[in-house]
């Protein structure tokens, strides 16, 4: 069908007879060309909605309209600039036709070339970043790579999280213009701490999480500077509730922790003081009641992806760190919150198998 349309399109070859009469047959060129916009447009959209990427050069069709009204864009009658002449229809429409078609064909060149970069991101970030900023797809400051990686769609969630918790001086520097492009005044802190793990996965290596949640701890404190004594106490907090998420969500854990569990784990970490029962108890029910997840069409591929809920959130990983952290303060309590919650989640976790 597409070859007869172009072949219609093209119209009759030099030396070939024909009963069509001239009128006919630029009619059949044009509304054959018609046909070939419209087949070209529905394959655009179908290219959109399969690679779901943000689309940087949309045709404007309402541009192109408005100058077609201007002096000279138009093939005017005995200088009336209100009647363009009968032909102007016949061919105006090819022009923009083909003007359709070429916008068409840069969208999809482009967008081609950024799933490229998407699809190599998803196999070795740091290749993948390098691509998309040599292709000019994504600038090449550390604002524009996090915004690329906040923003884009068809990212690998863990890889994200991956590449922001290299300790390499790039990656180091996207991190920390990743965290600080929220804006958590205000928030309450479970509520902060889902909307920034809804567009990534924590990696599942101690020192990754250590980079990513110590800066998430500091941004929370800048933004919230009452809400605790020290940014450490948002710090050890964070983990505190990733902990207590797992815990609550996770079906392999049958013997769930209380509320006063909760709260007797947290003892003492802000600086030394008690967070108010209050505060921990309604952040307990909070977190109990929904859990923290990222995007439902970004779990149900990150799932494929994992073994068990454990090492999707790095569990063991996140234990050690704190564990470590409190150890390097020489902060010796005989409630040691991190301690103590590892040989509750170690326990839990044998009781149920």
């Amino acid at each position: 069908m597409v070859n007869g349309l172009l072949k219609t399109a093209q119209g009759v070859p030099p030396g070939v007879s024909t009963t069509l009469l001239p009128h006919q047959d630029a009619t059949m060129k044009l509304e054959a060309m018609k046909c070939l916009v419209d087949i070209l447009k529905s394959m655009g959209d179908w290219m959109n909605k399969q690679l779901r990427i943000p689309d940087p050069h949309s045709p404007k069709k309402s541009e192109a309209g408005d100058n077609n009204s201007e002096p000279g864009s138009l093939l005017l009658v005995n200088g009336n600039t209100d009647e363009p002449m009968e032909a102007s229809d016949t061919f105006s429409e090819p022009f923009s036709d083909v003007s359709d078609v070429s916008a068409i064909e840069q969208r999809r060149a482009y967008k081609l070339e950024l799933q490229e970069g998407i699809s190599l991101f998803n196999r070795r970030p740091k290749k993948g970043i390098e691509f998309l900023i040599n292709a000019n797809k994504v600038g090449n400051s550390p604002k524009d790579i996090a915004a690329f990686l906040k923003n884009a769609s068809g990212l690998n969630k863990t890889l994200i999280g991956d590449y922001l918790g290299e300790r390499e001086e790039l990656s180091l520097k996207v991190m920390h213009a990743y965290v600080d492009s929220f804006d958590f005044q205000g928030m309450e802190f479970d509520e902060a701490i889902r909307a920034f793990l809804l567009g990534f996965r924590l990696s599942g290596e101690a020192q990754k999480i250590d980079r990513i949640m110590e800066k998430f701890a500091e941004r929370y404190f800048k933004c919230n500077p009452k809400a605790f004594t020290s940014a450490d106490t948002a710090y050890k907090l964070a983990f505190s509730v990733i902990l207590l998420n797992t815990d609550a969500h996770n079906p392999m854990v049958k013997n769930k922790m209380s509320a006063a569990d909760f709260i007797r784990n947290n003892h003492g970490i802000d600086d030394g003081k008690d967070l108010a029962d209050e505060y921990l108890r309604s952040l307990f029910e909070r977190i109990s009641r929904n859990e923290i997840k990222m995007n439902e069409d970004d779990l149900a591929v990150q799932r494929k992806m994992s073994v068990n809920s454990n090492r999707i959130l790095g569990v063991d990983s996140i234990l050690n760190i704190v564990i470590r952290k409190r150890g390097e303060e020489n902060t010796e309590s005989s409630d040691d919150l991190m301690r103590h919650m590892q040989e509750q989640f170690k326990e839990k976790a044998h009781k149920s198998e």
